[in-house]
Order: structure tokens, then sequence, then C-alpha cells
């Protein structure tokens, strides 16, 4: 399902949902489909629905037009010996 789809059906909702397919540059990955998982109402809900997702699950608002997930690069710890 297209973002704007989820945006039409849940309106200023959180949605826990799992990405079926995305695209991303250097600093971006950017979701172009998803499948809902769950809607959910309440921020505080959503904060624990969020510590439950596993890999390639996200719990995003609603009110962002579009998914915009931006990269991290770890670099881990480092010493000498």
């Amino acid at each position: 399902m297209k973002w704007q789809e989820v945006r039409e059906m849940y309106p200023n909702q959180f949605v826990k949902f799992e990405i079926v397919e995305s695209h991303e540059d250097e600093k971006f990955k950017y979701v172009d489909d998803v499948a809902v998982i769950k809607a959910i109402k309440d921020g505080r809900d959503a904060m624990v629905e969020f510590t439950k997702c596993k890999k390639g699950q996200l719990v995003y608002s609603t009110e962002n037009e579009s998914i915009e997930i931006e990269k991290i690069k770890h670099i881990g710890i480092r010493r000498s010996i």
C-alpha cells in the first residue's frame, strides 16, 4: 500500500507497518510501499509499539507527507593496543 493511501485511511494517527519496497540515496532511505500492521492513536502507545518493532518494521505518524529515514553510519569503538 502506498503511503498516501495509508495517510488517507488513518489521518493524524501513528501506524505500525512493515516496509515492502524502498529506495535510497547516500543520506536517506525512502519508503515507497508498506504493509500496515496496526493503527495507534496515542503517542505513548506508539512508543511502546516502537520498542517492539522487528527489523523492517516502523512506527510513523501519518502527519508526515513521506517516509524519509536518515541513514547513520556506525563507526564503532576504536582503541590501540
